[in-house]
Parts: C-alpha cells; structure tokens; sequence
C-alpha cells in the first residue's frame, strides 16, 4: 500500500507491505523486485503486524540485491506460540526516486503466510507500481495490478537470517541443499571462526531447496531475555529454511555438531565432560543432549541432538566451581573409620585365640 502511487525524481517515499488476515497469523515472508534503474531501497523495517499484541517477534530486513533490483528473504515470526488477527503493516519499505522518469512495478514473490502451527494459509497478492515524473504527475498512467491466488509460492526452500544488528555478528555462514523426502540431510561448515561443523536430519517432506545458516555471535542473541548458564565459548543463531519449516513434521533426529578449541577449554580451567549446548525456548535456556565425538590436538567435537532451530549457547563449567567430593577435611574420618575396623578385628583374633586355648 498504496498500490499506485506517483512521485517526482529524486524524491523519497514510502511503500507498505500490508496484510489483511482472515485467520491467526504468526508468521509471514516475501520478496520483492523492482526496477533498479528507476527506484533504489533505502532500507527496510518491521511494521506493528506481527506486534500488535505486544508478543515477542523476529523480524529479518532481508537482502537488497541492488544491482538486480530485488529484496530477498524479509521475513518475521511470533517466538511465543501467539498469534494475530487484526490488519496492519507488516513491512516498512523506504526508497529513493532516480533520475529518470518512468513507471517501475513492484512484484511479490515467495510470499507465505502462516498459523503458529507452521501451516500455509492460503492468500491473494496484490502488487502495485510507481511511476516517477519530472516535475508533473503524468495525466494518464496505465499499471497492472496482479491479484491472484499465490498457491505457487508455497516453496519453503530459504535463504539466511541475519541478526537484527551487524554489529552482533562475528560471521556468517550458509549451507545449501536439496531436501527430498526419505532422505538424510547433511550441511558442512568449514569457516574456522565457525564451531558448527555440521547440520544433520532426516527428511520428513519434499521442501526443495534449503539454506541452513550459522551467525556467530559476539554476545548473546538479541532474542533471548537472558545470557545462558555457565561460561560461554560461542553464542550463536542457528536458522533452517524460512519460518514453518524447521518442525517435527518436516524433519526428525536432527543433531547439530561442533567444536570446541582445547586452549580455551585450559585457559578457562574446564573439563570437555561439562562442555553443554543450550538452545533459548523462549523464556528460558534449555540444556540438549550432548556428547563428546572425538578430539585431536586443537579440537574437542561434540553433538547435541535439537528440534527447533534458534538462538544457541556452547558453555561449560570452570573446575575451580566444582566442589571436590573429596579432601582434607574427608581424612581423619577415613583414618578414624580404619582405626576402628583394625580394632575390631585385634578383638576378634584374640577372641578366636582365647577360646582355642581352652578346648
């Protein structure tokens, strides 16, 4: 919204990404081209859709492809199981007239809407269209508006996240492949500054092609309320596909591996036994399942088995809090119990002498 409108070269303006729902939503995504030789994106932020009952929400901006006049992957979800009925605006797009005149359209595409289940709720699409004068609005522009069922835009094959803030992210990494039904999915990490070593699951569903994406936080997710446990080795943002895939319908036995630099694990006097993955539900941060792999000179690998794709913590547990079960204080009890079996057992022999002595 608005569908049409016309503005002059150089000027700045605003298109609205607008949802009118007819069911609960709690989540939506979408791409957008448009002719990057007549408008150019500024930037592009959440609107109040998906925050309309005050519920905790990632919102992604996406990627603006400038070159080819394209903004890949925005995207937001409802964290909290909640969802929203009212219409409002969804995404906030802010752009830059050129210098030249002429009519750009503006094309959704990849458009899904979803229930806080991960189901598709079926839509219809309209695009719009600016047209850019010099000086005057044109007196007859001719604009095709594209209203229909988007049933083919139900691909939930997905391109990355990114965290909300730049500043946050120490790096990024991106794993691609195509995910059929039956099979065993496998993603590979090979960026040193990255402990994700691998992605693994079993396909539940034919989903096409999906991007799994490891951020490497410098500090604990923007998502979570609250550091996890422990001390922390890496913080990280762990996302499968777009939103409504990654669940339990779709996927099963999913496990994430990692390492983990055995420096740090001396430099901060912890044992490889107490290394743990947390994965943040909101609220809280949740233990998983976790075991050691193997090692090497430089290296602890680990696997932790998960669900759901997140915000995720490596920590572990400095040995300088652990309480020894044993000590000093433990000997003289320990010398004390001794003592007294010894004696006891003097007692018995001179008992068992004494009595042989009389028969």
């Amino acid at each position: 919204m608005p569908t049409y409108q016309s503005v002059e070269e150089g000027q700045n303006f605003t298109v609205n990404i607008y949802l009118q729902p007819d069911l609960p939503v709690a989540g939506m995504q979408f791409d957008l081209s448009y002719d990057s030789k007549l408008v150019e994106v500024v930037q592009v932020s959440e609107g109040e859709f998906l925050r309309q009952d005050g519920a905790l929400v990632w919102f992604n901006p996406g990627e603006v492809d400038s070159s080819n006049g394209k903004i890949d992957s925005v995207y937001g979800l409802i964290l909290d199981k909640t969802s929203v009925t009212g219409p409002e605006v969804f995404a906030i797009i802010q752009m830059t007239a050129g210098n030249g005149s002429g009519t750009s359209s503006l094309e959704l595409s990849n458009v899904v809407v979803s229930d806080n289940q991960g189901l598709i709720i079926p839509i219809d699409v309209v695009n719009g269209a600016i047209t850019i004068a010099s000086g005057t609005s044109p007196s007859n522009v001719s604009t095709t508006l594209d209203r229909r069922s988007d049933e083919s835009n139900y691909g939930v094959a997905g391109i990355g996240t990114t965290s909300g803030s730049y500043e946050e992210v120490e790096i990024v990494e991106k794993s691609s492949q195509s995910v059929h039904l039956g099979s065993q999915i496998s993603y590979q990490f090979v960026e040193h500054e990255n402990p994700i070593t691998y992605i693994s699951y079993r396909s539940l569903t034919n989903a096409g092609n999906v991007i799994a994406t490891v951020e490497v936080l410098k500090q604990t997710s923007t998502i979570a309320s609250s550091p996890p446990p422990g001390i922390v080795y890496k913080n990280l943002n762990i996302w499968m596909g777009k939103p409504g895939y990654a669940i339990e319908s779709n996927i099963q036995d999913a496990v994430v591996g990692f390492k983990v630099n055995r420096s740090w694990l001396e430099g901060n006097h912890i044992s490889d036994s107490s290394i743990m993955m947390y994965r943040y539900d909101p609220g809280t941060w949740e233990p998983l399942s976790t075991k050691k792999i193997s090692e090497s000179s430089s290296y602890v690998v680990f696997e932790a088995e998960t669900s759901v794709f997140s915000p995720f913590a490596i920590v572990g547990v400095s040995s300088d809090n652990i309480i020894e079960m044993t000590g000093v204080d433990d000997a003289p009890a320990e010398n004390e119990s001794l003592d007294q079996n010894a004696a006891f057992i003097l007692c018995l022999s001179m008992l068992v002498l004494l009595f042989a002595r009389r028969r």
